[in-house]
């Protein structure tokens, strides 16, 4: 731990050196080699060098603390080298600090952090970040000119501004792309790019602007910007920095040694340097969006290939079919789920008619059904269908989603199609064993509540239904009859003929029986030979009537029809009246029953 934190000390030291040497010799080479012209400063690099260290290396708040310290010792060294009292070289030590601090606030304001050629809008903060950083130290600089020349203030301080902020636009992109060509997570800003390519396209710009400042007098300033723009357009941000900061270093140099055409068309040296600093300005400011717009193109279409080779890969490895379909109604792409799903190769079907492969079954309705998806009229749809795949019909679900151009005609239509069809079996299967379940269920119904023999209700079934209706005869003050009736003499049948006739005369009179009662009377089977009628809405002389036309039914069958002997059957009747108990009733009926066979047989008799 003792190592690495001497590490980091002598790391923040090195680069407090750093910043104080570089801000150092950029004053004294501005000072006293190139860059005053007959007094007036064209260029202001100090201010620059820190705000472009603070923006490349302050990724904490030690280093910034660092590069300041570095920078106000440095201001201050600059201060007493040009002969400014101590008393004031302090307090004017601050100008490069509070002038980088002031930029590099407004940077992180606008989210800008290392990388100024990311986005246009990267470079709109910048020239707004030079813009205040500049108005700081142009304050600084006049306030300076002003104690120790009796420069007028004002002019002081348009001319320190206009050497400040070109110095700032120009130096800080240089040192932030400096720091990224040597920082590792930016190792593709000359991506693509030779260094015989990067040496050409710098020293075509060099070339350019050393004809034009150095030999000939013409003004020909306007074949500088094609070079940079060249160089920028090939090596973005890196070319932009690179070649304005050689034009900078020519025409200034030649400038303040009287050459190029600033100098032989501006007598005055106010002019001069005014002129010169517009001229590098609409340079940079030419370049420097252009770069940042490729930066931002080329990025964007880096993730937009990104995207596209993921999107390729979840296509191609997804289990669903996904397709397009052109607007003549034809397949046009196909997954390659395709394959495996139909075995079918995409290569045969591509350009053949989407409906192709579907279930002859199925293909007239789902190409009417999807013809107004494919005209535009609807935007999706989904359905079950049964494709022809190589191992026979398969059902899958096919969603379509229709495409419009961008005049609105319709385009085709994309979509999934998935397989479906052993939910499909699985769903018959359920089905049919619901069928036959419930089939179960209604014959178990049926034989819960059937006599097996004549096909009438049985006993239970019977009483059931007599006390519902005996509730609703009671509630509403409906009439209501039942009848009791069995076979005279069924014992002697069974005796001379045998049981299975006997089962047969039973059968005979059930359907007997039924031709006799009206539409909504229920006929039981109670046991044996012996039968029940209920009758809904009948009086007792509706109840004769029914009872009469049943006897004489079964007693005008002829003799030995159907192998069977004539038989006859006694009825007996019971009314409702008060009655609310279906045993009581039934009771009833009975004892009217016994009276009939007592007068004789085949007789009707109504309970007393």
């Amino acid at each position: 731990m003792g190592i690495l934190a001497l590490k980091l000390v002598w790391q923040r030291l090195g680069l407090a050196v750093l910043t104080c040497v570089a801000i150092l010799a950029a004053g004294l080479l501005s000072d006293h080699a190139v860059n005053h012209v007959g007094g007036h400063q064209a260029l202001w690099p100090c201010d620059a060098i820190m705000l472009g260290l603070l923006v490349a290396r302050g990724r904490d708040r030690r280093d910034e603390l660092a590069i300041i310290a570095g920078g106000l010792l440095g201001g201050f060294l600059l201060n007493l080298a040009n002969a400014i009292p101590p008393i004031l070289a302090v307090p004017l030590a601050l100008a490069t600090p509070a002038a980088a601090l002031t930029a590099l606030a407004l940077l992180r304001r606008f989210g800008v952090t290392r990388d100024i050629f990311g986005r246009v809008s990267d470079v709109l903060a910048l020239g707004i970040a030079c813009v205040g950083g500049a108005s700081v130290s142009a304050t600084f600089g006049a306030i300076e000119q002003w104690s120790l020349h009796g420069i007028s203030f004002p002019g002081a301080w348009i001319d320190w501004y206009g050497a400040a902020f070109l110095g700032a636009l120009m130096l800080v992109p240089m040192i932030a792309i400096g720091a990224q060509l040597g920082d590792r997570r930016h190792a593709g800003v000359l991506e693509g790019r030779s260094l015989t390519e990067v040496i050409l396209l710098l020293g075509l710009t060099a070339i350019v602007a050393d004809v034009v400042f150095f030999w000939t007098t013409l003004p020909l300033l306007f074949l500088v910007l094609p070079t940079v723009l060249l160089a920028t357009f090939r090596l973005r941000a890196f070319g932009a920095a690179g070649a304005v900061a050689i034009v900078a270093v020519i025409a200034t140099f030649a400038t303040a040694h009287g050459h190029g055409p600033v100098v032989t068309h501006l007598a005055s040296h106010g002019a001069r340097a005014l002129a010169l600093q517009l001229f590098l300005s609409s340079c940079f400011l030419s370049a420097l969006p252009i770069a940042a717009l490729l930066s931002e193109r080329e990025r964007q279409a880096e993730e937009t290939r990104l995207l596209a080779e993921r999107l390729k890969t979840v296509i191609e490895n997804i289990g669903e079919v996904i397709y397009s379909i052109d607007a003549a109604g034809n397949w046009s792409y196909l997954n390659p789920a395709w394959e495996t799903l139909t075995g079918h190769p995409i290569a045969s079907v591509i350009g053949q008619p989407w409906a192709a492969l579907v279930d002859p079954d199925d293909h007239d309705e789902l190409v009417e059904r999807l013809a107004p998806v494919l005209a535009g009229r609807q935007r999706t749809l989904r359905r079950a269908v049964r494709f022809v795949t190589a191992g026979g019909p398969r059902w899958m679900e096919l969603f379509i989603q229709a495409l419009t151009a961008a005049d609105g005609t319709p385009a085709g239509a994309t979509g999934t199609l998935r397989d479906i069809d052993d939910r499909k079996r699985l769903e018959e299967h359920v089905m049919t064993a619901k069928r036959r379940a419930e089939q179960r269920a209604r014959e178990a119904t049926m034989l819960a509540s059937t006599d097996e023999l004549t096909g009438l209700a049985n006993r239970r079934a019977f009483m059931q239904q007599l006390e519902r209706e005996l509730a609703g005869a009671a509630e509403f003050g409906w009439p209501l009859s039942v009848a009791m009736f069995d076979v005279d003499h069924f014992k002697s049948v069974n005796d001379r003929f045998g049981h299975a006739v006997g089962d047969r005369v039973l059968q005979l009179i059930s359907a007997r029986a039924g031709t006799a009662v009206r539409g909504g009377d229920l006929i039981g089977r109670l046991g044996g030979e012996e039968f029940g009628i209920i009758m809904p809405g009948a009086t007792a002389e509706d109840a004769m009537v029914v009872a009469e036309r049943l006897r004489e039914a079964v007693e005008s069958a002829p003799d030995d029809q159907m192998g069977l002997p004539s038989v006859t059957v006694s009825v007996g009747i019971a009314e409702r009246e008060a009655l609310r108990d279906p045993l009581a009733l039934l009771a009833g009926a009975d004892a009217a029953l016994y009276a009939a066979k007592e007068s004789g047989r085949n007789r009707v008799r109504l309970a007393a």
